[in-house]
C-alpha cells in the first residue's frame, strides 16, 4: 500500500513539473522570462572600408610605333631593343635615294590625319550639342541624328539615353587621343634635316621593341610616364570607379604608394603580351576573352626605379565609410542590401531591427542606416522579444594600476566602508 502510494505521489509531482515546465517555456506563455546573453557589442563609429585586391603589371603609359612603309628604306639601325632614347634622337638611318619618297608619304599621311582629327572634333561636337538638347527635354532632333547615329569610328550608339551619348563621347574621344599620338610621332618624322634622313624618337622613352623583316620595318617606343595595368572580371568592375584610391606594394619598393584609377576599360580585354602576362600572375585567371576588362592604375609618385613588365600588388579601395558596424554573424537576410540584427531598446527586451548595409569589411557589417552609436547589438537566435541580462563588463587592473591606488585605499574601501 505504502508503495503504491509512493508512486501515486512521484506521478502526481512529475505531472505538477511538466505542467510548469509547459506553462513557463511553450511559445504561447505569458510568463515573462529573462535570458543571459553572453556575445553583445555597444556601437561606435570607425573608418571601415571595402578592397579589391588585384595582381598588376607595371607598363608605359603610352607606346609609340615608328615605321617606314618601304622595307629597303633602312640603312642602318643606330638603337637596340632596351636602349633609352630622347625625343628627337634618330632610331635608324635611311637610305638617301628612297628618303624623299618616304617624306612624300609622311606629308600624306599628316594631311589624312588632320582630315580625320577635324572629323572627330566635329563629331564630338554635335554629340555634345544633341546630349545637351535631350538633356533639357528639347525634342530637336536632326535626320542626321534621329534615333540611330553611326560615325567614321565605327561607334553606333542609341541616342535616346544620355548614357549612350557619354559612351559615343568617349570612343570619339579616345581615338582623338589615338590620332594625336600618330601625328606626333609623324610631325617628328617631318621636323628633321633633310640633308640627314633617319627615323626619328617623338618622346624621351626606351626602345621595347624593333622590327627589321618584313614589309613595313617599326621600332616600338615606351614613354617614360608608368602606370600599373590590371584586369578584372564583370563583377569587379561594376564596383570600381575612376578616381578610386588605391595602395600599391612591390618587394623591393620599402613603403605603400598610394595611386588612383585612371581608367576603366567598357569593353572586352583583347589578346596581348600584358593580358597574357598577367594571366600567369592570377591564380584564378579566367581564359574567356570576353570576361575580363583592362584597369589602368596612375601612382601618385613615379616608379623610375621598376622595369617594365615589374609585378606590383594593387589594393583598390571601393567603399569606405566612417560609420558603425556589427560582428556579420549576427545578422539575419531581409533582402540584397538590408539584414536584420537584434538590439536592445529602452525597455531591456531584445528586438529585431531592419538595419543598411552597402558592404562588409573583414568579418565585420558596416551599417549606416536602423542603428547608432550607442545602442547595443547582441547575438540571440530568439524571435521573440524578452528580457535580457547581459554580463558585466571585467577589467583585471595591472601591476602599476594596483600599486598606484595605494594601500591607503585598500584599507579604506575594504574595513571602513
Amino acid at each position: 500500500m505504502k508503495k503504491r502510494m509512493n508512486i501515486a505521489i512521484a506521478a502526481v509531482v512529475s505531472l505538477f513539473i511538466a505542467v510548469n515546465i509547459h506553462l513557463l517555456f511553450s511559445e504561447k506563455s505569458k510568463v515573462p522570462k529573462t535570458i543571459h546573453v553572453s556575445q553583445y557589442e555597444r556601437m561606435s563609429t570607425d573608418q571601415y572600408e571595402e578592397t579589391v585586391k588585384k595582381e598588376g603589371l607595371l607598363s608605359p603609359e603610352e607606346m609609340y610605333t615608328i615605321y617606314v612603309g618601304d622595307g629597303e628604306s633602312i640603312d642602318q639601325w643606330l638603337v637596340k631593343e632596351g636602349d633609352r632614347i630622347q625625343v628627337g634622337e634618330e632610331i635608324a638611318r635611311l637610305q638617301t635615294e628612297r628618303a624623299d619618297s618616304q617624306m612624300a608619304a609622311w606629308e600624306a599621311e599628316e594631311e589624312g590625319l588632320l582630315d580625320q582629327l577635324s572629323a572627330i572634333d566635329e563629331t564630338i561636337s554635335d554629340l555634345e550639342y544633341e546630349r545637351d538638347n535631350a538633356q533639357s527635354g528639347a525634342n530637336h532632333q536632326s535626320t542626321e541624328t534621329a534615333g540611330e547615329t553611326e560615325i567614321e569610328l565605327n561607334i553606333q550608339v542609341d541616342l535616346h539615353q544620355d548614357g549612350s551619348y557619354s559612351q559615343a563621347i568617349a570612343a570619339a574621344e579616345r581615338e582623338r587621343s589615338e590620332i594625336e599620338r600618330q601625328l606626333k610621332i609623324i610631325e617628328a618624322q617631318l621636323s628633321q634635316n633633310p640633308s640627314r634622313p633617319a627615323l626619328i624618337s617623338p618622346i624621351n622613352g626606351t626602345v621595347a621593341e624593333i622590327h627589321k623583316n618584313g614589309t613595313i620595318l617599326s621600332a616600338d617606343i615606351y614613354s617614360e610616364e608608368k602606370l600599373i595595368k590590371t584586369y578584372v572580371q564583370l563583377e569587379q568592375w561594376q564596383d570600381i570607379e575612376i578616381d578610386d584610391t588605391v595602395r600599391l606594394q612591390q618587394n623591393s619598393l620599402k613603403t605603400v604608394i598610394e595611386g588612383t584609377v585612371a581608367f576603366i576599360s567598357e569593353v572586352p580585354a583583347s589578346e596581348d603580351k600584358w593580358r597574357h602576362a598577367y594571366e600567369q600572375l592570377d591564380p584564378q585567371r579566367n581564359t574567356h576573352s570576353l570576361d575580363l576588362y583592362e584597369i589602368h592604375i596612375r601612382p601618385i609618385e613615379p616608379l623610375q626605379e621598376l622595369p617594365y613588365g615589374a609585378k606590383m600588388n594593387a589594393e583598390i579601395v571601393v567603399n569606405e565609410a566612417d560609420a558603425i558596424s556589427v560582428n556579420k554573424q549576427w545578422l539575419l537576410p531581409f533582402d540584397r542590401q538590408t539584414k536584420t540584427v537584434w538590439t536592445l531598446n529602452n525597455e531591456g527586451k531584445a528586438v529585431n531591427t531592419q538595419v543598411s548595409v552597402p558592404f562588409y569589411s573583414h568579418d565585420r557589417a558596416v551599417i549606416t542606416d536602423g542603428i547608432e552609436a550607442g545602442d547595443i547589438a547582441i547575438k540571440y537566435p530568439a524571435d521573440t522579444a524578452s528580457n535580457v541580462i547581459t554580463s558585466l563588463p571585467f577589467e583585471f587592473p595591472n601591476k602599476s594600476e594596483w600599486r598606484a591606488f595605494g594601500w591607503k585605499n585598500y584599507f579604506k574601501y575594504a574595513f571602513l566602508k
